[in-house]
């Protein structure tokens, strides 16, 4: 039997049959690569021309449409001139487990059918919960119609001082990027954020602003906290487990960056398009390389998005270093700040911010906030887009008009008296300032 068998195999081997046919095929393959190099199959790419575009190419003008980061840079370039349109928003607010109903009361506080929203609920939060809230967007008829919210259907884990903040932050500015090109600022909100003052004061303001201003409260980091704050290596759970943990703190040490300053900062933002668009495109790769720094970072929110700016010269004279955020600290500092009070009004108001954290859920102040600066007592912040009848209690936003009219308030006036003195010289002198 095997004498057989080995005769078989023998007879196969020894059968030169296959040999012209391979041949002939791999001559085919041969012939049909060489006329794909060379460019045989249309005349304008003929050897003459071929020639042509590999000497245009040593002309750096020339280069422009070849490459992404090009187009990237003449958006940047564009955005510098001042726009007749007014600004748009893009928001992401992002809560917890029980976030469900104050997310969404941030997100009629701050509504406005110019801009985007996304909302993201994390993956400690029950289905039940994140569905509820899908279902609270899906059944709002104002939403449904204008279809600029979102809620993010793939809901990850976040840790607290993690680089799962940062990295569920830049998927949601992806997916903003990606669903609608007019907006110009993103802006980053958390269940316990609620607004001062109207969507119509901001955007009344920020009609007047260059549309390349990034407020981002910013400071280097150095001396003895560099080494106690950039020398440790800490590690997410949240990056390679399904449950909520802390941070882990590992026994080793690396050394202080040489290529780049590290900054921090407050986690809440106000940036730019351009600069939201340089952090997810990287075309030089240096916020990915920022990125992957901070992924064993203590702090990463805090550090992330202003070491980029500040290191990066196309960016670095946009930052404002304000967040227009009102937040009470302890004295000395705690590790979070203090919750808001009906004691705080006053302050809030003084503080001529746009947004406050940190409050309760349902804490009476918020009820004086709308009361007393939103004249919020339905749905949404009334703004001059509502022009429906508000007679018996109805809901004058039911009817919408004009969204690039505005009709700012007290508010507007505050906020443009604030950031009058963001933009003073001596103020701005100390943006991204190095030691």
């Amino acid at each position: 039997m095997r004498k057989a068998a080995n005769y078989q195999s023998g007879r196969i081997f020894s059968d030169r049959r296959w040999k012209i046919p391979f041949f002939v095929s791999l001559l085919v393959s041969i012939t049909l690569f060489t006329v794909t190099i060379f460019g045989l199959y249309s005349s304008s790419y003929g050897r003459d021309e071929l020639q042509v575009d590999i000497v245009s190419f040593e002309n750096s003008e020339d280069l422009d449409g070849y490459f992404v980061e090009s187009d990237l840079m003449k958006s940047f370039k564009s955005n510098k001139a001042s726009k007749t349109e007014p600004p748009r928003f893009a928001y992401l607010i992002s809560g917890t487990k029980g976030d469900s109903q104050r997310m969404m009361r941030t997100l009629q506080a701050v509504y406005h059918p110019r801009n985007q929203y996304i909302l993201h609920m994390d993956l400690e939060a029950p289905p039940r919960e994140r569905l509820n809230l899908t279902l609270s967007v899906k059944n709002d008829p104002t939403f449904s119609e204008v279809e600029n919210v979102r809620v993010m259907s793939q809901s990850n884990l976040v840790t607290y001082k993690g680089p799962t903040m940062i990295a569920c932050t830049l998927q949601a500015i992806a997916i903003l990027l990606k669903e609608s090109s007019n907006w110009d600022w993103f802006i980053n909100l958390s269940a316990s954020d609620y607004p001062l003052v109207t969507q119509d004061d901001m955007l009344h303001v920020f009609s007047n602003l260059s549309r390349n201003l990034n407020f981002i409260e910013h400071t280097q980091i150095y001396g003895w906290k560099l080494n106690q704050r950039a020398k440790p290596i800490i590690v997410d759970p949240g990056l390679y487990l399904s449950k909520k943990s802390d941070i882990a703190w590992t026994t080793q040490r690396r050394s202080l960056p040489t290529s780049f300053k590290l900054f921090t900062g407050s986690a809440w933002v106000i940036l730019t398009r351009s600069f939201v668009e340089y952090c997810i495109w990287g075309w030089d790769n240096f916020p990915r390389t920022i990125l992957m720094y901070y992924t064993n970072f203590i702090s990463s929110p805090e550090g992330y998005f202003h070491t980029v700016i500040c290191n990066t010269e196309e960016f670095c004279n946009t930052a404002i270093g304000h967040d227009l955020h009102y937040i009470a600290w302890d004295s000395p500092p705690k590790q979070h700040p203090r919750s808001l009070t009906i004691k705080d009004f006053n302050k809030m108001v003084n503080s001529s911010a746009s947004f406050a954290r940190k409050f309760h859920k349902d804490d009476p102040v918020l009820d004086k906030i709308d009361k007393e600066l939103l004249g919020r007592t339905n749905r949404f912040a009334p703004g001059a887009w509502c022009v429906g009848s508000s007679e018996n209690g109805a809901d004058p936003c039911f009817l919408r008009g004009n969204n690039s009219v505005f009709k700012p308030g007290p508010g507007a006036e505050r906020l443009q008296q604030l950031i009058g003195n963001l933009l003073s010289e001596d103020f701005r002198s100390k943006q991204c300032h190095t030691q």
